[in-house]
């Protein structure tokens, strides 16, 4: 693992109140080079077996980063779950049921409903992920022909 990979990850470990150890951070090194949402399977691939981190080791690890606020989970299109690292500056995507094309976001549509979610009931927000699904305008045109 590159040195600013580990030491990225770390700060993330620090960041999240969790012990640093080599697990934790060969898991995050995975999901920070990604660069976007893998399954659990993809990032026990990236990493290989190295030392302990067999793929019950990234299951658990993996719970516990998302336990933390780390990483969030969600549902890909074909019902498998998939880990990303939680950003302050996150996307939402718009996704076509016909060819799996994946779009992002510019912004994020739902702050305004964070603050209200707190003033109306004083419930803190800690994160969401947003995914719109549809068909895109390439497929549509495709059949219209």
């Amino acid at each position: 693992m590159e040195n600013q990979m580990r030491e990225e990850a770390a700060a993330l470990l620090r960041q999240g109140g969790m012990r640093i150890t080599r697990q934790r951070q060969l898991v995050l090194a995975a999901l920070l080079q990604a660069g976007g949402p893998l399954t659990a399977e993809a990032v026990a691939e990236c990493i290989g077996d190295p030392a302990g981190c067999n793929r019950s080791t990234v299951y658990r690890t993996l719970a516990a980063l998302e336990e933390r606020g780390l990483v969030y989970r969600r549902l890909g299109a074909d019902g498998s779950a998939l880990y990303a690292l939680r950003r302050e500056h996150h996307g939402h995507t718009l996704r076509c049921l016909v060819c799996g094309q994946t779009l992002s976001l510019g912004q994020c549509p739902l702050e305004g409903l964070e603050r209200e979610i707190y003033e109306t009931t004083g419930f803190l927000v800690q994160g969401h992920s947003l995914e719109f699904t549809g068909v895109c305008a390439e497929c549509r045109e495709k059949t219209k022909k």
